[in-house]
Parts: structure tokens; sequence; C-alpha cells
């Protein structure tokens, strides 16, 4: 009890002491702590300072250039300024001279344009006038050489029977001859002149309009008074399409000349039949293969202008091109593939003429 009195006794007396012994090592401390720091102070004023204003120095003089070079650019830069307000100047001089010159000549050339529209359409005018006039030229020598055909025709048939009517005569004289008076009178009073004639026109005549060739000697005049009719014309109920299938029959044969008179002949006995239009067709095709285009061509015109909205009319008429190919007439097939084209535009022959005439 009396050592820790003692002690704390002990203790309490020398704590002054021991404080200010603590202090001044502190302070020591804290000196040396200071003289640190200040070196170091010193050292980065010596390094670190001098480094910063070399650097400044650096950069006042890169600012100095910089001020410079903006200087120098900004001098540029108003140069470019006045150089681009010339140019502007030059420019909407220019731009008003173009415009009066494009206006002159957009107004020289609607002028030039519409004149060239004008003769372009004066050419497509006279284009299809020429095409008319040539189709209707077509037309015309199509309708002349059918008239001079008929012509032709009558020409023969007429020469025909006056040939005939001759012949019989002479016969009937040589026959008075050889008879008796009495038998001569019978036969006067029996036969006359118009009897005869109408018994010429009761011989039947062939396709091309000739009469065909009498027999040898005739039969006694007494035995003309009753007209002697075709037996055909009787045993067949429906002629005209009768002699169609036989006719037809003729052509699939190769008979064409044969088959043309009994088309020709089947028309004759019925022209009103569904088959007539068929015949005159098949007329034309007959007359084609036997290489005569120009009665085919014939043949085909009464079918276009007979019936130019029949079924068989673009047939006709491609069949009519292809007999004046034929025949050397280029430009009038031209026409008639082009009439094919524009007026039977959905017909199977369209795409045949068309092909014709890319061909021609």
């Amino acid at each position: 009890m009396k050592k820790s009195l003692f002690t704390l006794v002990s203790l309490i007396s020398l704590s002054p002491f021991l404080i200010q012994c603590a202090s001044q090592n502190e302070v020591r401390t804290l000196t040396y702590q200071l003289h640190a720091v200040n070196k170091k102070v010193e050292d980065m004023q010596a390094n670190t300072v001098g480094d910063i204003q070399k650097k400044q120095a650096s950069s006042s003089g890169q600012l100095n250039e910089l001020q410079q070079e903006i200087m120098a650019l900004k001098s540029e830069l108003e140069a470019t300024a006045a150089v681009n307000r010339e140019f502007q100047q030059q420019n909407k001089t220019l731009e008003t001279t173009l415009q009066e010159i494009v206006s002159k000549q957009s107004s020289d050339t609607d002028t030039k344009i519409s004149q060239l529209n004008e003769q372009l359409k004066q050419q497509q005018d006279n284009v299809t006038n020429l095409q008319i006039a040539r189709a209707q030229e077509a037309e015309r020598r199509a309708r002349a050489a059918a008239e001079a055909a008929e012509a032709a025709r009558l020409k023969v048939k007429s020469t025909g029977n006056n040939q005939a009517i001759a012949h019989l005569q002479a016969e009937r004289k040589k026959q008075i001859k050889t008879q008796s008076p009495a038998s001569a009178n019978q036969v006067t009073n029996n036969t006359a002149p118009a009897k005869l004639s109408s018994a010429e026109e009761q011989v039947p005549a062939d396709d091309m309009g000739q009469a065909t060739p009498a027999a040898p000697s005739i039969a006694p005049p007494v035995a003309q008074e009753e007209p002697v009719q075709p037996a055909a014309t009787a045993a067949v109920a429906s002629p005209g399409d009768e002699l169609y299938n036989q006719a037809q029959k003729k052509y699939e044969a190769g008979k064409y000349q044969e088959a043309y008179e009994m088309f020709e002949a089947a028309i004759d006995k019925n022209g009103s039949s569904s088959n007539a239009i068929q015949a005159r067709y098949m007329m034309g095709e007959s007359l084609y293969q036997q290489k005569e285009f120009d009665q085919a061509i014939l043949q085909y015109q009464k079918i276009i202008s007979s019936q130019p909205k029949h079924a068989k009319t673009p047939a006709a008429l491609l069949k009519q091109a292809m007999a004046f190919e034929q025949l050397s007439d280029k430009e009038t097939a031209k026409i008639l593939y082009q009439k094919i084209m524009s007026s039977y535009s959905s017909s199977p022959e369209a795409a045949q003429a068309k092909s014709k005439l890319s061909a021609l």
C-alpha cells in the first residue's frame, strides 16, 4: 500500500519533467520534418517551376505563332471573300445572260419542234393516204381483173353457144336434104330457130363458161321436144352440199381442176347454203394450187368484198396477199398483210401475216 502511494507520488512529481522531455522530442521531430518539407519545396521550385516556366514560355511562343497564322488565315479569308463576291457578281451576270439565251433558244426550239411535229404529222398523213391509195388500187385491180375475167367468160360462153348452134343447124340441114319432101316439111313444122336456141341453152357448161362439146350426131328433131334433165338433179336431195363434199374429195386427191369445177357447180346449185363461202374459198385454193394466182385473187376478192365480217375473210385476205407475193407484187402484199394485222388482229391469220411481213 505504501509502495503504491510512493509510486503514485513519484509519478506526480516527475510528470512535469516527463512532459517537457516529450515536447522537446516532438519539437525536434517537427523541426526535422519541416526542414525536409522545405527541402522538397526548394527542389520543386528549382525543378518543377522551371519546367513549368519553360513550358509556359514554349506555349507562349506557340500561341504567338498560332496568332500569326490566324492573322494570315484571316487575311486569306478576307481575300477569298472578296474573290467570292466578285464570282457571285459574275455568276449573277452569267445567270442573267444564260436565262436570256435559254429563253430565246427555248422559244426557237418550241417553234422548231412545232414545225417538226407539223411536218411529221404531214408525213404520217401522206403515208396513211399512200397506204389507203395502194389498198384502193389493189381492190381496183382486183375488181378490174374480176370484170375482165367475167367478160372473157361471157365471151367464151357466147362463142361456144354460137358454135354449138351453128353445128346443130348444119347437122339438121344435112338431115333435111337426105329426107323426103314430106319428112322435110314435118321437120320444118316441128322445129323452129327459137326451139334450137332453147335446146342449145340447156347444153351444160363447164366452170370456165365454155359449152360442153356436143355429140357427133344428134337425135331426131322430134325427140328434142322433151329436154332431158341431168340425172344428178333428180337423184340428190341437196345438190349444193353433195357437190361440195364431192369437190372436197377431189381437192384432197389433188385433182384441183375437177375440184374447182365442182365447187363452182355447188355454188350455182345452192349459192345460199352454209358451204357457199367455203366453196368460194376452195375455188381460190384450187386455182392457187394450179399456180393461177391472178384468178385465185379474184375468187378471194369476192369473199372479201361480199362478206368482210365472215370468219373466212381473214384467210381469204391472207391467201390473196400470198398470191400477190407469188406474182412479185410485194408492195400490194405488204399492204394486205398490214390490213390483216390491223382489221383482224385477233385472228390466227394476223400472226401469220406478221411473220410473212417481216420476211419481206
